[in-house]
């Protein structure tokens, strides 16, 4: 007998990334480039953030196959949160800002071509990161990109020219902060512009903070960035877009397990792009194999 189809559930933020009338069309667009024969979908759109969890939590407890992040890292930060420790598996159709697991996975950011690798269906199991009791599936970070999360959340407009206007106005202003880092048993000191825990190797939009970050290897990357001269930030940014700022001497990457350190104030956190509130303590750790995801 011919085996049973798969459900599929696309989860939409509405409200994520540049890409509405793209999203209008989802619906189109998976009539004529999903498989029918292996799956049946449907469509559910959320009204914020924590719905969009429950969304994902209730469809992995009704045992649906695959749910599918329609958005960007915040969106699939919630759906994969909603569906931890389930047999479902995770799809990206990324259609928000920076993408960057999208990006990091070589998910196309076009649906049609999103949509084939859903119909390859190969599964891939990644590791996620926990920082306090947040998860997290790309990258967290403290200092500087937790500041630029902050804004970017507040701006009217997005897309990489918003998130570079932000980074050019506030970066002069801002003072590296010093840090006192317990990893994996041992301390170091360090100053630093930012501290970021990567998953993968970007923040989006192709901006490679870790060129070597691998998201199964049961590792978080610690990348410890200095504060550049301003004479010097073009070149660091073309850097960063070439994978090579592992080469600067600005910042420094050590691989590793748990990390943990206390702040003067509870500011807020970076995780997968979006600001977080959290307390002045941070813990931070890898949790191996956590989430299947369709890969290309």
């Amino acid at each position: 007998m011919p085996k049973a189809p798969k459900r599929v559930l696309f989860l939409v933020n509405p409200g994520s990334g540049v890409n509405q009338s793209r999203k209008a069309l989802l619906a189109d667009f998976a009539s004529q480039h999903l498989d029918q024969e292996k799956y049946t979908w449907e469509i559910s759109f959320s009204e914020s953030p924590s719905h969009l969890f429950e969304l994902s939590r209730n469809a992995a407890d009704q045992g649906v196959d695959i749910i599918a992040a329609v958005g960007g890292d915040g969106t699939v930060n919630q759906v994969a949160k909603g569906m931890i420790g389930s047999q479902s598996v995770l799809g990206i159709v990324p259609l928000g800002s920076g993408n960057g697991l999208g990006h990091h996975l070589h998910i196309p950011i076009e649906i049609p071509g999103a949509l084939e690798i859903l119909n390859r269906g190969k599964i891939k199991e990644i590791d996620t990161g926990s920082i306090n009791d947040e998860l997290f599936v790309s990258i967290a970070g403290v200092g500087f990109d937790a500041l630029v999360a902050k804004k970017f959340a507040m701006a009217k407009r997005r897309g990489f020219l918003s998130y570079l206007s932000i980074v050019t106005n506030e970066y002069s202003y801002y003072r590296p902060r010093k840090y006192k880092l317990m990893i994996d048993g041992q301390v170091i000191r360090r100053e630093a512009l930012f501290v970021s825990f990567a998953n993968t190797n970007q923040f989006g939009y192709n901006t490679i903070i870790s060129p070597d970050a691998l998201i199964d290897d049961g590792l978080i990357d610690v990348c410890i960035m200095k504060k550049v001269p301003l004479i010097l930030a073009p070149g660091i940014i073309g850097l960063l877009l070439t994978r090579k700022i592992d080469s600067s001497g600005y910042v420094e990457i050590i691989k590793a397990k748990e990390i943990s350190f206390s702040r003067r104030k509870n500011r807020p956190v970076n995780i997968d792009g979006e600001p977080v509130k959290l307390t002045k303590d941070i813990h931070i750790k890898v949790n191996p194999a956590s989430l299947k995801v369709i890969v290309p």
